[in-house]
């Protein structure tokens, strides 16, 4: 059996490894929900639609297209919240798409930002869609604003796994000779 260097170092090291290991699993399934609890309303790419939304504040209007189309980049959008007829219109930025969240086979643009005063219907137009074009892979969702937490969250599994992997290492030299020569 090969001896260990320091019984109390190997110790920690397992106990660093297996408390960055849970702690890497649990930010990754928060990670997972809260991208499944931020999408507030989906919807298919035609002309008008209405939605209804149960919650107040800002919001994000979003586009989930195929990972290779543009076709969207000439669409105009107008929301109109019914109550009120108040129009907020969007239209794809370069600069706001930087945003964008990519899939295997999708992408999801940002097109704008806009806040829901009240709960209620409003209506999504969209102008500029083309008559001869398949807009059956593409999605308009409005969703919570993402981009903060979605970072913090990533770089919270890149420091648990380096964690992990640095205790790991730890742990291996405590128990594995080195070889000289």
């Amino acid at each position: 059996m090969t001896p260990v260097k320091s019984l109390p170092l190997l110790i920690a090291a397992s106990t660093a490894f297996l408390t960055f290991g849970c702690l890497l699993v649990w930010v990754v399934v928060r990670l997972l929900r809260s991208n499944r609890k931020q999408l507030v309303a989906t919807g298919s790419m035609i002309p008008e639609q209405e939605f209804v939304l149960r919650e107040t504040g800002q919001l994000l209007l979003l586009v989930e297209v195929p990972r290779i189309g543009s076709n969207f980049r000439k669409l105009e959008f107008e929301l109109l919240e019914k109550a009120t007829l108040q129009s907020t219109r969007m239209h794809y930025d370069f600069m706001r798409a930087q945003g964008a969240v990519y899939g295997v086979t999708t992408m999801r643009v940002p097109i704008g930002r806009f806040v829901a005063q009240r709960e209620g219907s409003y209506v999504v137009r969209i102008t500029g869609l083309q008559s001869d074009a398949d807009y059956s892979g593409s999605r308009i969702m409005l969703s919570r604003p993402y981009l903060g937490r979605m970072i913090l969250q990533i770089l919270g599994i890149v420091f648990f796994a380096i964690g992990m992997l640095l205790s790991l290492l730890l742990a291996l030299w405590q128990v594995l000779p080195l070889q000289h020569g």
